[in-house]
């Protein structure tokens, strides 16, 4: 005896959903301004002056040929120094 079983109607069940994302980069421009300021100050330095004065002193010297006064030589230099 050969038992069959009938042939039946498929179920369908409803679609299970699968979701793949997927990410694409996009580029947002985020700006920060920058402002410079360029700030100026004096500041003192000193410049160091030294004033040479030359004096001579004593007796003075007058040739035998011909007599001139010799005069006191006042002369005024001044130097400076860099650092």
């Amino acid at each position: 005896m050969n038992h069959c079983c009938p042939q039946v109607s498929p179920i369908v069940c409803d679609p299970i959903q699968v979701i793949q994302d997927y990410y694409i980069p996009q580029i947002v421009p985020v700006i920060h301004p920058i402002e410079i300021v360029k700030q100026h100050h004096c500041v003192p330095i000193p410049h160091h002056m030294y004033p040479v004065v030359i004096r001579e002193e004593g007796p003075m010297y007058v040739s035998s040929h011909k007599k001139k006064s010799v005069k006191k030589s006042n002369k005024a230099r001044t130097t400076s120094r860099k650092r």
